[in-house]
């Protein structure tokens, strides 16, 4: 009953998130916030969940360093939990899964897979985008590419900042056209950009496209 009630706060807290509050053309919104990185997700009702999972890892020295994060937000969470939830319930229909229930191996194996050393702003991006290595070894390309939106209202298109996890042994050229989505890289919106804290920059995925850890189900 204890384990149930906590599932059940989880994702009631986890649900209050709302990725349509970010900003629209995926720019600035807040240029600069006085406090650290995690005080930031602490202090923020889309990504205190994330300030969780972080201290559950033991990991807030590593997120709270001069360096560059890309931030899943609750909704992304909630997306990992509901999956693994789903996942186990096939075999168990009675299977609980909550925030505490993540393996503190899973969260030191992936969590610096969102950290990336140095201050990495949109404009030091590129159309064709950059491969950068990730606090845990993980490699992610960055890019800062035109989206075809607001036809009629704007001169040229805004551009958006990705973050794109590679699928197979090679990188997808950045123009490629797969259309398989099991063999083309995985590439995800940044909602919100270039939220400087005191220690470094904050870039916010786009919650209802990426889930945590990038999690898939076969």
């Amino acid at each position: 009953m204890k384990n149930a009630l906590l599932i059940l706060i989880t994702l009631v807290f986890l649900s209050s998130c709302d990725g349509n509050q970010y900003l629209e053309d995926g720019g600035l919104s807040v240029a600069k916030v006085d406090m650290s990185t995690v005080d930031f997700f602490r202090s923020h009702e889309q990504l205190d969940t994330l300030a969780i999972l972080i201290e559950n890892a033991g990991m807030e020295d590593v997120f709270n360093g001069s360096n560059t994060v890309f931030a899943p937000n609750n909704l992304s969470i909630r997306n990992y939990i509901l999956s693994n939830l789903a996942e186990l319930r096939e075999s168990d229909p009675l299977a609980e899964f909550g925030l505490n229930d993540i393996p503190m191996d899973t969260l030191t194996k992936y969590m610096g897979g969102y950290v990336f050393d140095g201050k990495i702003k949109r404009e030091n991006m590129t159309q064709e985008g950059q491969i950068y290595t990730a606090n845990n070894g993980e490699e992610r390309r960055l890019s800062l590419e035109p989206v075809a939106a607001y036809t009629g209202q704007l001169e040229a298109y805004p551009d958006y900042v990705f973050f794109t996890y590679k699928v197979g042994a090679d990188w997808d050229a950045w123009d490629s056209n797969i259309q398989d989505e099991d063999e083309k890289d995985r590439k995800f919106l940044i909602r919100t950009s270039n939220i400087e804290s005191n220690n470094g920059i904050i870039h916010v995925l786009q919650g209802d496209g990426h889930t945590l850890f990038d999690y898939t189900r076969d």
